[in-house]
């Protein structure tokens, strides 16, 4: 079984027990980022979506925040009562007209806390991206965005439940204002992610630490490594056009050229519109996680994305390997914040338990299995092992790199 020195726990290392590495018999070519989502640790995967340009990547573990913590509820608890509110005056209204009046006011101050969080979040990002936000002051800020928005996000709704903007403008037959309230809804989802969602339960106290990886440049990219499993997040701005575009004609045509792979491996997968032309949304589960993304009708692109995958089923082709003494060090494909399975193995193919660092610093050892999953840096970096002598190395390329 392989291990991780318990003094570096908290740096997010997670071992593989199965994970599949190519065959020795060739290496795959690194990670070229573009504006369309492109093939990450392996083909035989889901498609990731990559920043083309990078100004800064670092490393950060978001603390407890009391601050933070009573700016979020003070914020929660004034969501919940201007919901309540609403409710109240729609339960007073007398005719129709008079609740039409009363939701469309109640979505147009929807629509100013929207703008209000991505503008929050833009500034955030510009000031992390010339230096003036240390990577702390920004992921937090980013977590803090986040549970604001999941807050906002359920007032709004998206389904017939109760207790949402969009209940009461579908059970009136607005239709216009529940087209409105998708489209706030899509907008949301650039201020939204599971790494924000850890982030933010750090936070405010709800769980323990993690170690996050972020890249900011046009666009940000985050990612963690929790109990097992590979998190990420990816947000490009310059791929959302504001301006409504048509619908979709064949939102699956769309959606098989962005990730082929899941096309013929996907579970159960949905497309949901967010009517009126903006964007729509797509979740698929395949065989070792899940992905969810938002594309934008005019442009046709992907502007926000989340993946989740298992790692001890992750596939991860081999890109770099070095042989000394009969024993074999390999790293796989990844990118800026991706996963990298390093392997260590003997002539025969059986694994082996050794001592692993990255630019000099130990991370850990791959045990048993010969296997040990790390979340890559961003740029250039080498990964080296000594074992019975024979000192190992392999250089890493890791994109996109400020």
């Amino acid at each position: 079984m392989s291990r991780v020195r318990p003094a570096l726990a908290a740096v997010l290392l997670v071992v593989a027990t199965t994970a599949t590495l190519a065959a020795s018999g060739g290496v795959a070519a690194p990670v070229e980022p573009g504006d369309e989502p492109v093939v990450g640790t392996s083909e035989q995967s889901a498609h990731v979506l990559l920043l083309t340009e990078a100004n800064t990547a670092a490393y950060n573990e978001p603390r407890a925040s009391v601050t933070s913590t009573l700016e979020s509820g003070h914020a929660t608890l004034g969501t919940d009562l201007r919901l309540a509110t609403v409710e109240q005056r729609l339960d007073a209204a007398d005719n129709r007209s008079a609740r039409r009046e009363i939701l469309r006011n109640a979505t147009d101050e929807a629509a100013e806390r929207v703008a209000a969080l991505r503008e929050r979040a833009t500034a955030a990002h510009d000031a992390y991206r010339n230096g003036e936000l240390s990577t702390g002051s920004y992921v937090r800020t980013l977590g803090t965005i986040h549970a604001e928005a999941s807050s906002l996000s359920t007032t709004l709704g998206r389904t017939a439940s109760g207790g949402s903007l969009y209940n009461h403008a579908i059970s009136d037959s607005f239709s216009e204002i529940g087209t409105r309230v998708y489209r706030l809804r899509a907008q949301l989802a650039t201020v939204q992610g599971p790494v924000r969602e850890h982030v933010a339960d750090v936070v405010h106290g709800n769980r323990e630490q993690v170690r996050v990886h972020v890249t900011a440049g046009n666009g940000v990219m985050l990612s963690t490594i929790d109990d097992g499993t590979y998190v990420r997040e990816t947000v490009r701005p310059d791929n959302v056009e504001e301006t409504l575009g048509g619908d979709f004609a064949d939102a699956s045509t769309v959606i098989q050229s962005k990730y082929p792979w899941l096309s013929n491996n996907s579970r159960s997968p949905s497309i949901i519109e967010t009517r009126g032309g903006y964007a729509f949304y797509y979740r698929a589960n395949y065989g070792h996680g899940q992905i969810t993304a938002y594309i934008d009708t005019t442009t046709e692109k992907v502007y926000a994305e989340r993946h989740q995958q298992t790692l001890a089923q992750l596939p991860a082709d081999v890109e770099q390997r070095d042989t000394a003494n009969n024993v074999t060090l390999s790293t796989s494909r990844t990118y800026a914040g991706g996963p990298l399975l390093v392997r260590a193995e003997n002539e025969a193919g059986e694994p082996i338990d050794t001592t692993v660092s990255l630019n000099g610093t130990s991370v850990g050892d791959t045990g048993d299995d010969g296997r040990l999953w790390v979340l890559s840096p961003a740029g250039e970096y080498n990964v080296a092992t000594v074992h019975d002598g024979a000192a190992l190395e392999v250089n890493v390329t890791a994109r996109p790199a400020p």
